[in-house]
């Protein structure tokens, strides 16, 4: 199980390495190689949620690394595409906007477990963002026909670049509405927590920080028992502090 973890964080961590290096990758190589970059993660993305499925090896800090590396590329994506059109801050305020909505989520202790507008939004994303990136740099593409560029090159880019953000633009706009909606009229969502049970800390006297971060943190068996419990933000709590008041 050890080594399944390693893998699929591991998998998770690339994300993070693109984050570094979308900004000189797209400096130094243009934007086709950032888009190949960009689809690169974007496949560790499904490929870790894959295994982690696969091998029952979910864990809380893997859904809060998966999570959060998440944000950083999509946000660090559209920063470097902002360089390319102005279009590219929308999507930014947007994802913003979710996090902030998803922090709410988490102190009104409301599931944060994407809903299925979240999880599509993740594949729209990826198809906005390459070919954003590789259309911004389709002269420099070898295997392309001159046809085909000429075609591209005769266009209003600016256009071009909005018709290609737009669908990333409405989901993430669907997305950020349905979590608001999570947190302004809740009546649904607090019948469905009204039935979740609170989360139940294990016993930790004398367990070292490292200890509890891996009893509760690392531990696929008690994510699958408790990662739709209510209260989660025990879980922080209980790994800093273990059993002291």
């Amino acid at each position: 199980m050890k080594l399944k973890l390693i893998i699929i964080n591991f998998l998770t961590l690339i994300r993070v390495i693109g984050v570094i290096l979308l900004v000189p990758v797209y400096h130094y190589c243009g934007g086709f190689m950032t888009g190949v970059l960009a689809l690169i993660c974007y496949l560790t993305d499904s490929l870790d949620g894959i295994l982690a499925r696969k091998w029952s090896a979910s864990t809380f800090f893997g859904a809060l690394f998966d999570g959060t590396a998440d944000k950083l590329f999509t946000i660090m994506n559209f920063i470097v595409l902002y360089l390319i059109t102005p279009f590219a801050l929308i999507p930014i305020f947007f994802e913003i906007s979710i996090v902030i909505t998803q922090i709410l989520k988490f102190k009104n202790n409301l599931n944060l477990q994407s809903n299925i507008i979240g999880k599509f939004k993740v594949w729209v994303l990826a198809i906005c963002v390459v070919l954003t990136f590789i259309i911004s740099d389709i002269n420099s593409i070898s295997f392309i026909s001159s046809s085909l560029k000429n075609i591209f090159n005769s266009l209003n880019m600016k256009n071009v670049y909005l018709i290609l953000l737009t669908p990333a633009i409405i989901i993430e706009f669907l997305t950020l509405i349905s979590y608001i909606l999570d947190v302004v009229a809740p009546k649904k969502i607090k019948r469905k927590n009204a039935q979740r049970k609170e989360i139940e800390i294990p016993k930790m006297d004398g367990k070292t920080t490292w200890e509890r971060f891996k009893l509760i943190g690392l531990n696929p068996e008690f994510y699958q028992k408790h990662c739709n419990d209510k209260n989660l933000k025990k879980l922080t709590t209980a790994i800093i502090k273990g059993d002291k008041k």
